[in-house]
């Protein structure tokens, strides 16, 4: 009997010896297995456009409370950034100019910061584009605004020799680092393109030292070299915008409603892809009037209010 069970120790002994040295190669296998990807990641592109100076919840033409306003817009935008931290927030252009507020400050001697800029600084806007409303007041109270201003001015279809327009820029590049690691970055890049309205036809004499090119060629000029460093890309414009080549909700006028795109994006491969587009409009209507943009807006509007007051 005990002979019969040698040869079976034998072999087991082998097994085992054979089984140990697998061990580590079975470690290093299990070690090299390639790593999950990472969950979506959900990005929001908020954009208002032709705000026309309103930043009050004030009609000043029918002097009542209006359903519009900038301040009802900063309550929108603080309750999206609060859903979701990987946030953007474009203007079209058309905003430094259009109301009795504007125009009292453009043409008045004042210690307040030009309104507009002064307000969307606060808001924490990404970018906004260049608009024919942003020229109205001339090129000396435009260029104040341009070195106030905290966020990229936009306008690939322009091109200047003058200094005074260095801060026009064709485009800005939003990173958003999505890595749940603190070790380990993770970005997403969306590439935002600014067009302007204006176009070669454009009387130079308004503009001075701006040229306007045509919008179609600057498109194509910017998107090639955002296209290898980003992965999407927004193109701005006065009168809405397109979201990664889908039409997003065109923003409402006086800031009557914000447009809202969410961007899908999935990681295939190295590279970030958009997945899923959805657009629609949020209504200013719906929204109370923000308390800090009030509070700071108001020194501007109670001075509009009096100016009125005195007029014949």
């Amino acid at each position: 009997m005990y002979k019969s069970c040698k040869p079976l120790l034998r072999l087991t002994a082998l097994a085992l010896a054979a089984i140990w040295c697998l061990l580590p190669s079975l470690a290093l296998a299990k070690s090299k297995q390639p790593a999950a990807p990472p969950a979506p990641v959900k990005v929001t592109v908020l954009a208002t456009a032709g705000v026309n100076g309103q930043i009050i919840n004030w009609d000043y033409q029918f002097p009542r409370t209006a359903e519009f306003g900038l301040v009802r817009i900063a309550s929108l935008v603080k309750k999206e950034r609060q859903n979701n931290p990987y946030t953007l927030l474009v203007d079209g252009g058309n905003m430094l100019s259009g109301s009795a507020l504007t125009n009292y400050f453009a043409q008045e001697t004042t210690k307040l910061p030009i309104p507009m800029v002064t307000m969307y600084n606060a808001l924490g806007y990404d970018a906004m584009v260049l608009g024919d409303g942003e020229f109205d007041y001339g090129p000396a109270y435009l260029s104040k605004a341009l070195t106030l201003a905290k966020f990229p001015v936009l306008a690939a279809n322009t091109s200047s020799a003058d200094k005074t327009w260095a801060k026009i820029k064709p485009y800005t590049i939003k990173e958003f680092d999505v890595g749940k690691e603190k070790k380990k970055k993770e970005f997403i890049r969306i590439g935002i393109i600014g067009i302007s309205a204006m176009d070669a036809q454009t009387d130079p004499q308004s503009h001075t030292g701006l040229t306007f090119t045509d919008q179609a060629a600057a498109i194509d000029a910017a998107t090639k070299k955002l296209q290898k460093s980003v992965d999407a890309i927004i193109v701005v414009k006065n009168n809405g915008l397109e979201v990664n080549g889908v039409a997003a909700a065109v923003p409402g006028k006086f800031g009557s409603s914000l447009s809202k795109t969410d961007l899908t994006f999935e990681k295939i491969g190295k590279k970030w892809v958009v997945t899923q587009t959805d657009t629609s409009s949020i209504f200013a209507v719906t929204a109370p009037p923000d308390k800090a943009m009030t509070d700071a807006a108001w020194p501007y509007h109670d001075a509009t209010l009096q100016h009125l007051a005195k007029r014949p």
